[in-house]
């Protein structure tokens, strides 16, 4: 459960911090762009995937 957590809190601050740093770019090569909200999710629901397996496969 904790691991969970952890992920989650650490996911969404980190995909925060990608979504400040890169910005709306998601769908790449098309000229019209997903809202901000899809891409904020999109960006830390990949930073919880990969913290979670990060701590699952480390510890």
């Amino acid at each position: 459960m904790g691991l969970l957590i952890i992920s989650i809190v650490f996911g969404g601050l980190l995909g925060c911090l990608i979504w400040l740093g890169v910005g709306d770019r998601l769908p790449i090569q098309r000229p019209e762009k997903w809202p901000t909200v899809t891409n904020l999710l999109i960006y830390t629901g990949a930073s919880m995937f990969v913290i979670y397996m990060g701590i699952f496969f480390w510890v």
